[in-house]
């Protein structure tokens, strides 16, 4: 007489249950953000002077962000000239208004880099005036990379 086997507990055709993918891939995401860094940067749009030479810029709570004023023109539609405007904390301030908070920054035994971000059209005579207000802090003129189509 052969053995005949026979099937008594058939396999489960049900729908997987979502709340334990749903908990690792929630579980992944909290270990991805919590295990990534981020850098603050200040909110200031720059266009730096490109450098094929550039190196990564320090990170520093000292940063100023110098930009050129919007375009404007006068009444016959010329362009005018267009003033750089200074930003120390994200606030607009002045070589004087620089020069004084600065000096109100309580020593400390590791001294910060000064950031100076200037965009590549503010005037040279500018980004060496704001050099000479921060006499005390070493300083960093922050560049970006130079693409590989340009040329030197």
């Amino acid at each position: 007489m052969p053995l005949v086997l026979t099937r008594r507990i058939q396999p489960l055709h049900g729908l997987i249950d979502l709340a334990p993918v749903v908990s690792v891939v929630l579980l992944l995401l909290c270990f991805f953000l919590l295990s990534s860094s981020f850098v603050l940067q200040p909110g200031i749009k720059v266009e730096p002077p490109r450098s094929q030479f550039s190196v990564n810029t320090p990170s520093s709570r000292l940063i100023v962000a110098v930009t050129l004023a919007p375009q404007e023109y006068d009444t016959d539609g010329k362009p005018l000239a267009r003033t750089p405007v200074l930003y120390f904390n994200d606030q607009i301030v002045t070589l004087d208004g620089l020069r004084t908070a600065l000096d109100q920054l309580p020593p400390s035994r590791i001294i910060p880099s000064l950031v100076v971000k200037a965009d590549k059209d503010v005037p040279l005579d500018l980004i060496a005036n704001i050099i000479d207000v921060a006499h005390r802090f070493p300083v960093v003129i922050a560049t970006q990379p130079a693409s590989a189509t340009t040329s030197p």
